[in-house]
């Protein structure tokens, strides 16, 4: 594990500008992004992980990476960090420059204490269903912060276990469990995916879920069965209570996702061309913003967003 890369010197970094983000076939892209997220935010950072479809073989993709902070204060301005702690993450992106290639990533940043509270204790799913997958932990100042991280992986599936499972017959396979989990965790945002890729998800992490599943087996109520599917003996009472939790996590979810939306337009370079880059590369559905809307995603691309959703862009 890295620890204290310098910054590159010969790297660039500027916003795209462009509808489609500059393609990362390398493989070594990851550790330059590293090099200049430590460059940028020293001290503060106490781990990087990389997570999202370039961990899955994507490379048409932007890099997503979540840096975590021990302080807000090492964002500078004092309201990207009031908006990183009111609602966290705050999502930048960045494009890096060298010798003639180029590679666009985007990052979150939180700290590390209000990320293990998150996945800990926070009603909606937008972080554990994240870490619930698999993600690699790039950078950590410390053995003790790579544990911390570890067990708030554990954590996080855990969560998507319990609360799937109690909407799920009685017995079931660990596809079934973890397609639906990804089903009712992404219906829970906006999400420009297409329905099956919940079904996807599952048979990319196939083993890894497996193991998961396994291990926590113990600490989410799971029996095996000699079928090889898992049991669980969960009262009717509960499961009301779940499917009641689903359909309040929706609610909120996607008020939650229309606010991040909102805040994205202060911290996104170019957010409204990423947006409908976003959503044409996962559903088909694209338009054209203005250069007016380009200019004042804030005041004007409201529409297109509404024109995406209307077209089924959004789910």
């Amino acid at each position: 594990m890295p620890t204290g890369l310098p910054p590159l010197t010969h790297e660039g970094v500027t916003g795209s500008g462009t509808d489609t983000p500059a393609p990362c076939a390398q493989d070594d892209w990851p550790e330059r992004f590293v090099r200049h997220l430590l460059g940028r935010y020293g001290n503060h950072v106490e781990a990087i992980v990389l997570y999202g479809s370039w961990l899955r073989g994507k490379r048409d993709t932007v890099l997503d990476f979540y840096v975590l902070l021990d302080d807000y204060r090492a964002l500078g301005a004092w309201l990207p960090a009031r908006a990183n702690r009111v609602l966290p993450p705050n999502v930048y992106h960045v494009v890096i420059e060298d010798t003639g290639d180029s590679c666009a990533a985007k990052y979150a940043t939180v700290t590390l204490k209000q990320f293990e509270h998150a996945i800990a204790d926070d009603f909606h799913s937008y972080f554990w269903a994240r870490f619930a997958q698999p993600a690699k932990v790039l950078y950590a100042r410390d053995a003790a912060v790579a544990a911390r991280l570890e067990h708030s992986f554990e954590e996080a599936a855990a969560r998507m276990i319990r609360a799937s499972c109690a909407v799920l017959p009685s017995r079931f396979t660990t596809r079934e469990l973890w397609s639906r989990a990804f089903t009712l965790t992404y219906g829970c945002e906006l999400r420009s995916e297409d329905a099956d890729r919940a079904s996807t998800l599952a048979d990319t992490y196939a083993e890894h879920l497996a193991q998961r599943t396994e291990a926590l087996a113990g600490v989410t109520g799971l029996e095996r069965g000699e079928d090889g599917c898992w049991y669980t003996d969960l009262p009717a009472t509960l499961r009301v209570h779940a499917a009641r939790e689903w359909r309040l996590r929706r609610i909120a979810g996607k008020l939650l996702s229309i606010a991040r939306l909102f805040k994205a337009a202060f911290t996104f370079n170019d957010p409204l061309d990423y947006i409908v880059w976003k959503v044409a590369r996962h559903s088909g559905v694209h338009i054209e913003p203005t250069p007016l809307q380009r200019r004042h995603p804030l005041l004007f691309g409201w529409p297109v967003l509404w024109r995406l959703y209307r077209r089924g862009g959004f789910r």
